[in-house]
């Protein structure tokens, strides 16, 4: 398995803003020492950048159930306290299935989810980019680099996604050998109508191996991999590159929240994917009734374009624009699937009929020849003084 993400700087010194609820905050158990953050002071760049708060006037996301497949969620961040969750699943093997609980100590599922939903607060400059959403945490690692995370955990985190009825899932861990688990769970996905948003990988400066389950955008409708950019759009080094790329967004030095309180900057396609899945959740806020496809063509069609001709294997079709993709007018019908058409009926062969019209009319005249010759003929015999029964007279 590879870690989809690096930590790799504090904001700041140690105060923490909302330190003082900490107290009232719920108490979970302890696992990895948790790294602390520092405040954050002014608007981080990806949401200046991204502007999704305009989208706000449409939706927030309510009503929309987003999973997300990581190392679990801790809610004692202040920015996480009002978060909408749902009942969440442990898929991880002799775990309480029940027990989600973020042990890793990077707080890596709980910085993703708290770039989709994080709350607003006072004094916080931070927001998530869908915080009306009801979050389904899948706890499929202990930790973002442990052996626990393979393939066959990660299929198993999208069927857990499914089965709780979510739309869209996040999943910012990725593997190189996708098994043979994981192929069908996608599959599965795609008939249960799931958008799956996939980090991309940040082995761009490595082998730069295609990274799964992004990689199966190419060929599933329902998958959108997501490279890293940076705060002058370009894509991070890091970022891994290819033809399953199909968007971008903000990923490098981008801010986060910590896992337990204040926030810290962060690297990886990891931070990246959560952008687009919060606007994802935002899509379907606004058109529930959208496919997967459609939404993932949407999310395509309003992407900021890349200096490219896209898609582009950096870029895919550029970086998301959350406000373009919620408000657009344009018909997404054209992005379903297209049918395949039903085979021809089979057609019998018979040898063709004859045209008789033209004997039909030659009879008719033959007829009528007929007829007025027997008409002169009789004529004639009147004149003669003969019967027309050829008998002489007496």
């Amino acid at each position: 398995m590879r870690a989809a993400a690096a930590v790799v700087l504090l904001v700041g010194a140690s105060a923490l803003i909302g330190a003082g609820q900490a107290d009232a905050a719920p108490q979970l158990p302890q696992c990895d020492a948790l790294k602390v953050g520092g405040p954050l002071t002014g608007t981080p760049w990806a949401q200046t950048r991204l502007n999704f708060q305009r989208a706000w006037t449409v939706t927030t996301g309510k009503g929309v159930r987003v999973a997300v497949i990581d190392t679990g969620l801790d809610r004692r961040h202040a920015q996480l306290r009002g978060t909408h969750v749902a009942q969440g699943h442990n898929v991880i093997p002799g775990f309480p299935s029940t027990d989600v609980t973020d042990c890793s100590g990077t707080g890596h599922g709980t910085s993703v989810t708290a770039v989709i939903a994080a709350q607003q607060i006072e004094g916080a400059h931070f927001l998530g980019v869908a915080p009306d959403v009801t979050i389904v945490p899948i706890k499929q690692t202990n930790t973002a680099s442990d052996k626990s995370s393979n393939a066959a955990g990660i299929a198993l985190g999208i069927d857990a996604a499914i089965a709780a009825k979510a739309r869209v899932v996040n999943i910012s861990v990725t593997v190189s050998n996708p098994g043979d688990t994981l192929r069908p769970a996608v599959a599965r996905a795609a008939r249960a109508n799931l958008v799956i948003v996939a980090a991309a990988g940040n082995d761009g400066q490595g082998q730069n191996l295609p990274a799964y389950p992004a990689a199966y955008s190419t060929e599933f409708p329902n998958v959108i991999a997501v490279s890293a950019s940076d705060a002058k759009d370009a894509i991070g080094p890091f970022s891994e590159t290819g033809r399953y790329v199909t968007v971008a967004a903000p990923g490098v030095g981008v801010v986060i929240p910590a896992p337990f309180l204040g926030y810290i900057k962060a690297d990886g396609t990891s931070f990246a994917a959560p952008y687009v899945t919060g606007t994802v959740a935002l899509v379907l806020g606004a058109h529930p009734q959208m496919t997967a496809a459609q939404v993932r063509n949407r999310i395509e069609a309003t992407a900021d374009r890349p200096p490219a001709t896209v898609p582009d294997t950096k870029y895919g079709y550029g970086i998301v624009n959350p406000y373009l993709a919620v408000t657009a007018v344009r018909d997404d019908s054209l992005a379903a699937p297209t049918p395949k058409p039903a085979p021809p009926l089979p057609v019998r062969v018979t040898a063709p009929q004859a045209d008789r019209h033209l004997a039909h009319v030659a009879l008719a005249v033959a007829v009528v020849l007929l007829g007025l010759a027997a008409l002169a003929i009789a004529g004639a015999a009147v004149l003669r003084g003969q019967r027309p029964s050829g008998r002489q007279a007496t």
